[in-house]
């Protein structure tokens, strides 16, 4: 079964992106967004405490009869006196009751002196109904190993047609076999998978340059855009229960949505034979900020 499409929401609070030229999205262009996802069919909506006002406006501009399932992230490194407060302060900008999802944007913060103090109360989330399923963000796999995972039911991690580690050291399978949950973010590399090579910054490497190039190129035969080649590929991860996606504008959400319904030809090949092995240039930490 394909993943569902979920529509991250960072860029309504925050000019986020490495190749966001525009920065944050207005909040009548919001409207217009989310008017489109919901009829759409899209429910799933990730925001974070850590985006800005994306909360907010979130809440304030999701159509109200449209039904929604709200994921959100706990800021990193806090006092246990203030997570509840936050997490409180976090219904209210959503304007809703309760969360389908409650992530940690630092899955380190299990593992500190206070780790267990905090997956209590996060399991209180769930025993008191305000939280479907509790879990984590991560970057790196090494990540999970002193999780406890038996204990989660969702884990967000990087995934894209350039960026596969997960794919290809197992992780994702592991997890599948564990019963949880998987969503796949930075699905356009933070806009660079859509972007012409020689609009990306410079502290991209040669090579990685050379390689997108070569994908547009191939693209180009088959009459495929860069757009359908992140997407089909996003699509085709049948592991995954949801794919986020970010858009700046109405109208590359209506483009994000026409390709996700667009089939790929099959003598196009393999997606997955375009992974690009060099972390530095897919992991955002490695970027200069």
């Amino acid at each position: 079964m394909a993943p569902q499409l979920c529509l991250g929401t960072v860029q309504f609070g925050l000019p986020y992106g490495v190749t966001n030229d525009s920065g944050q999205v207005r909040e009548l262009e919001v409207r217009s967004i989310l008017s489109l996802a919901a009829q759409a069919g899209i429910q799933l909506l990730d925001t974070a405490q850590v985006y800005g006002s994306s909360e907010t406006v979130l809440g304030r501009c999701w159509p109200l009869a449209a039904p929604r399932r709200l994921i959100s992230k706990l800021l990193p490194m806090t006092e246990p006196k203030t997570w509840e407060l936050s997490f409180q302060v976090s219904l209210r900008r959503l304007a809703t009751s309760s969360l389908d999802a409650f992530l940690l944007h630092r899955s380190a913060d299990l593992t500190g002196s206070n780790g267990d103090l905090l997956l209590t109360w996060l399991e209180s989330l769930r025993s008191r109904g305000l939280v479907k399923r509790i879990g984590v963000s991560i970057y790196d796999a090494s990540e999970l190993d002193a999780l406890p995972l038996d204990r989660l039911q969702l884990v967000q991690l990087p995934l894209s047609l350039y960026d596969q580690r997960f794919l290809k050291d197992g992780t994702i399978d592991d997890l599948c076999r564990a019963g949880l949950e998987i969503h796949a973010r930075s699905t356009f590399l933070q806009g660079l998978l859509l972007q012409d090579p020689e609009r990306w910054p410079r502290f991209l490497s040669s090579p990685f340059q050379d390689h997108h190039r070569k994908l547009k190129n191939y693209l180009r035969k088959y009459q495929l855009t860069l757009l359908d080649a992140a997407i089909g590929f996003s699509r085709s991860c049948e592991a995954l229960e949801a794919v986020l996606v970010g858009v700046l504008s109405v109208e590359e959400m209506r483009e994000v949505l026409q390709a996700w319904q667009k089939p790929f030809p099959a003598e196009f090949g393999s997606l997955f034979e375009w992974a690009w092995e060099n972390a530095a240039d897919l992991d955002p930490r490695f970027w200069p900020t």
